[in-house]
């Protein structure tokens, strides 16, 4: 009789893993995982041998028993089976596709131009050359007071952060464009980064590269919001000088535009947050799971982990603990920065719209145009205040699931 686990794979059963990849990452790691799902494990060099042996038709225990004779030690096969189970990377059903972001589907002939080695060099001359720019005539720097386009303190929020929607989406095409380009597809969805709500382009896929191939990816949304700062600056810095004139509307239009790009591209480089820059310092650094492993080396400090985060920092690998040691730092000051941002910014800030918000309610005619302008601010404001939050409860619901 054999033996089976809860999950329905047992020791008889053939696993299905021609749909897998295996590539070496280190002396002693291999990246196993699903291209179509964008799922992917890291294993020791016996759990590679094993997917190569399931992909022979061997049964786990004919696999488990194989590499036994190899290697004369105990393998359990069938733990490694539910390993692989549990990540989803095979299934005991019909495996159900990820859906990608259309995006990412471009074939990549067409959108590998975007990314040459002289379009790396255009995206950062424009960054460059913005950087320059803001030096030379120190008018064109960003303050906060270019959020407000318009009189009406309203209509300069709805549209600064429509601009400011649009070129997010542009940042995130990037990514895929990019990924696209290397034949790995995406998906775009909610997520957070802290407190921040922000949408993001999952490239998990990337993994299953080489690390030299990912950095492009990783930095895509960076390149492109270098070009767009660029093109908002030059003409302001053109009209600084008296070389063109400029409506005043568009002068202020595009000062928001920067405000915005330039803001973006600072938030890029929170590490902390595991955006862009994570993933490419991460990747410089061969670690495989730096955030999650510092983070619990901190909470380890002030309280007792449970017992599965005991196992993760417990088999964390000696790189990963290596560079957390320098990296926990920065990630301390990046917590508390966030922390003073929220106290002395955004809760003051959502107080004030809240509070402006229901006053309008209550004391505007009902359906009005001030009544209309209360009730889209207080919308806009919920959103931003608890839209991190739905994203947490989503996140562990599906992580229960």
């Amino acid at each position: 009789m054999s033996d089976t686990l809860p999950t329905g794979i047992a020791t008889d059963s053939r696993l299905a893993v021609d749909h897998l990849i295996v590539r070496r990452e280190d002396e002693d790691e291999y990246v196993v995982g699903d291209p179509a799902t964008g799922t992917f494990v890291v294993v020791p060099e016996i759990g590679a041998r094993l997917v190569e042996l399931f992909a022979q038709g061997r049964t786990v225990a004919e696999a488990g028993e194989e590499l036994e004779r190899e290697t004369g030690e105990q393998i359990d096969a069938l733990d490694f089976a539910e390993v692989l189970l549990d990540a989803g990377i095979v299934t005991t059903e019909p495996r159900d596709v990820a859906k990608h972001w259309s995006a990412s589907r471009i074939p990549a002939r067409l959108v590998r131009p975007l990314f040459t080695p002289l379009a790396w060099v255009l995206y950062a001359g424009c960054l460059v050359t913005a950087l320059v720019m803001f030096v030379v005539e120190p008018s064109l720097r960003p303050t906060y007071e270019d959020t407000f386009i318009f009189p009406d303190i309203v209509l300069s929020l709805l549209v600064t952060n429509l601009v400011v929607v649009v070129l997010t989406i542009v940042h995130e095409l990037w990514h895929a464009f990019a990924g696209a380009a290397v034949g790995v597809r995406s998906r775009l969805r909610i997520e957070r980064r802290g407190i921040f709500p922000v949408l993001e382009t999952d490239l998990t896929g990337l993994w299953a590269l080489p690390p030299a191939k990912r950095y492009g990816p990783f930095l895509a949304g960076m390149a492109i919001d270098s070009v767009i700062l660029f093109a908002a600056v030059a003409p302001r810095y053109a009209w600084s000088r008296g070389w063109i004139d400029l409506p005043p509307g568009l002068i202020r239009l595009l000062a928001m535009v920067v405000l915005s790009q330039i803001a973006k591209l600072a938030f890029q480089t929170l590490a902390y947050l595991r955006t862009d820059m994570y993933l490419v310092m991460a990747t410089a650094t061969g670690c495989g799971n730096l955030h999650q492993v510092t983070r619990l080396s901190l909470k380890k400090l002030v309280r007792r982990l449970k017992p599965d985060e005991q196992v993760i920092l417990r088999d964390a690998s000696p790189k990963d603990l290596r560079v957390a040691r320098w990296y926990r730092l920065l990630y301390l000051t990046g917590f508390t920065w966030m922390l003073w941002f929220a106290w002395h910014f955004l809760l003051p800030s959502a107080k004030v719209t809240f509070g402006w918000a229901f006053g309008v309610l209550v004391g505007a005619p009902f359906a009005s145009l001030y009544w209309w302008e209360g009730v889209v601010l207080l919308l806009f404001t919920s959103v931003n205040v608890f839209l991190p939050l739905w994203v947490v409860v989503r996140n562990r619901r599906q992580a229960a699931r």
